[in-house]
């Protein structure tokens, strides 16, 4: 806190906690990681120098001043109890509130990250798109995008990126939704083999799809990992419902399911991966250039414009970034003729 007893702007935002990926590191206090865009030797640094941007949480108060602090303070009072949950972890035994923390992190790690925001925002590029599409077809489109009345299919349709910190209050709700409807275990690594994490850790699927071709689908039979450490993956799973929300710890003593779990880690990473060594640069390279993202299919009908959404392993969006001062001035609803 400053003199006068308000805290100074926060400039580094970190979508994936520090407390976190000190799981990751080494004697030394440094963990691997692994760019998705840059193949090659990854880097070697301290959890505080990666998984951030730069005003990532920032948004606009109503003033038009700029609230830096309120998203960091928010995931922080689930981050400082993260020790606590570790401490369990190694006893294999939690303290009252531990699991809240557990299950908390996991929602919120869902949500925060940039593969949960991008996905929101390409789907909001996506609507305003068809939006325009469908007003230029009733002429209706106003009178200053006129201009661009014949290529509405590939002009470039920016949205402001703040927009989707609206969306993570529902994500995080239909994440809950989902988890109520699993049992959950504690694996316990016994092998030699690390788990390795990313910035994108929580992974659902259906299990019987076995090339895990659909990510995130919500169907009857749901199996969800999320690795807590090189020790441990929180798993979640319909065939363990009966077990209930009241955590069990079950040793994993076979390094060929540790593979295959960190092989779904690797496919769901975004921009970044984690590791305590490099044992797994092969693996992680195997699967750099494709993640979770949008996978939308717009279907018009009569008066109606349906949207079938979900996500597909492909290529991540190069999203264009807002530019204030090059997009048209605001739009009203007098604008549209409604």
């Amino acid at each position: 806190m400053t003199r006068d007893g308000i805290a100074p702007a926060r400039k580094r935002h970190h979508f994936v906690p520090v407390t976190y990926l000190k799981s990751w590191t080494g004697e030394d206090g440094r963990l691997y990681v692994y760019h998705a865009d840059q193949a090659g030797t990854p880097l070697h640094v301290r959890p505080e120098e990666t998984g951030f941007e730069n005003y990532y949480y920032s948004q606009v108060r109503p003033d038009g001043t700029r609230d830096n602090n309120s998203f960091e303070e928010l995931f922080g009072r689930t981050e400082s109890h993260w020790p606590m949950v570790m401490a369990g972890l190694d006893a294999r035994r939690f303290a009252p509130g531990d699991l809240t923390t557990l299950y908390t992190m996991a929602t919120m790690l869902r949500a925060r990250v940039p593969a949960a925001r991008d996905y929101q925002e390409a789907l909001m590029a996506l609507e305003t798109r068809t939006s325009l599409k469908v007003f230029a077809e009733l002429g209706k489109l106003p009178a200053k995008l006129r201009r661009y009345e014949d290529e509405l299919d590939t002009v470039e349709v920016t949205v402001e990126r703040s927009r989707t910190l609206g969306t993570m209050g529902a994500d995080m709700r239909r994440f809950g939704d989902l988890t109520r409807r699993l049992g959950f275990e504690i694996l316990c690594n016994e092998t030699g083999v690390d788990f390795i994490s990313s910035d994108n850790p929580v992974a659902y699927y259906d299990p019987t799809d076995p090339g895990i071709r659909h990510p995130y689908i919500d169907n009857t039979r749901i199996e969800l990992l999320f690795p807590v450490s090189t020790r441990h993956v929180l798993r979640g799973s319909t065939a363990l419902v009966r077990v209930g929300h009241a955590v069990r710890f079950r040793p994993l003593r076979d390094p060929a399911r540790v593979r295959a779990i960190n092989r779904t880690i690797a496919r769901y990473a975004y921009r970044l991966a984690f590791a305590r060594d490099r044992s797994a640069d092969a693996l992680i390279d195997r699967h750099r250039t494709t993640s979770p993202v949008l996978d939308a299919h717009v279907v018009r009908k009569p008066g109606e414009v349906q949207y079938h959404i979900g996500h597909k392993f492909g290529p991540r969006p190069e999203l264009p970034k807002f530019r204030p001062e090059r997009c048209e001035d605001g739009l009203y609803e007098e604008d549209f003729d409604l």
